[in-house]
């Protein structure tokens, strides 16, 4: 009896040792959702070199992966990953910082390269770089940052920007689901998704408010703001945007940017009128480009 309860304590240990190991595996893995859309596979690999300093147990230089932008992964060594991307040409980046950081980007369809796979590395400097089949990509180094406090560039600034999405553009009347969401609707939320990834540098968050107008009761349009809000972080999500980024709420009708169309009588002139209420706002915090 003493010998078995030994063994499962071994056993357990030793399961509890490897349970624990954070780099056996990439950090804040992105872009691993497949759709119709999305049938390109990148595999992405990092080798067995470790940065100076770092040792197999302590791993301070992850490379981090960045796809037009948006931080797809931290690889540690002997860490593997898969992409599904769209069949097109995409900025492709890597970067590691220690004491400064050090950057690595190239363009690249991945359709285009021998078994759409790329292996990361460092030199012997530290520098991240990428190989396909034994050959090291062409990219373009940004230079370092100067530790000269005279010469060093400005902290970037990170700002705040609204869009307004129209409900009655975005939705059928008194809808708020996917396939509620109009054409035009739809390329608009296309548009914002697009502006995120290829405008910003950085994005930290992104708030969804939905708003209706005040007809209807005021539990309806609390749910209807709230779902419409959802719908839109839905598509942003399918199309490249972190969802870990993004918050979703709804303001119902209590905040219009109308003055409640009060002396409008007639119905349908009523509702035209309201219509600058019906709107779901995207806010975007982040360090523009």
């Amino acid at each position: 009896m003493r010998k078995l309860l030994l063994s499962v304590s071994i056993v357990t240990i030793g399961l509890t040792g490897c349970m624990s190991n954070s780099y056996l595996k990439p950090d804040n893995l992105r872009f691993q959702d497949k759709t119709n859309l999305k049938t390109q596979v990148l595999n992405v690999v990092r080798d067995q070199k470790l940065c100076h300093d770092d040792t197999v147990d302590k791993q301070n230089c992850p490379i981090n992966f960045y796809v037009d932008d948006i931080k797809a992964a931290s690889f540690y060594i002997n860490n593997t990953a898969q992409f599904y991307l769209k069949p097109e040409t995409y900025n492709l980046k890597v970067k590691n910082c220690t004491d400064e950081c050090s950057v690595c980007e190239t363009e690249i369809n991945p359709a285009e390269i021998k078994d759409a796979k790329i292996l990361l590395s460092v030199d012997d400097q530290g520098l991240p770089f990428m190989l396909n089949s034994d050959n090291q990509l062409i990219c373009e180094r940004q230079p370092k940052q100067s530790t000269n406090p005279e010469v060093a560039p400005a902290a970037p600034v990170e700002t705040k920007t609204e869009v307004n999405l129209s409900a009655d553009t975005l939705f059928r009347f008194d809808g708020s689901s996917l396939s509620d969401l109009l054409p035009k609707g739809h390329q608009e939320v296309l548009d914002v998704a697009d502006k995120i990834k290829s405008g910003y540098a950085s994005v930290r968050q992104i708030n969804l408010v939905g708003h209706t107008d005040r007809l209807g009761k005021e539990n309806y349009n609390q749910q209807l703001g709230a779902k419409r809000a959802a719908t839109v972080r839905d598509v942003l999500v399918q199309n490249g945007v972190s969802q870990n980024i993004i918050t979703t709420t709804s303001s119902g009708e209590d905040k219009p940017v109308t003055d409640g169309c009060y002396v409008v009588q007639q119905r349908e002139a009523l509702k035209a009128c309201l219509q600058p209420d019906r709107r779901v706002t995207v806010e975007i915090i982040g360090i523009a480009k």
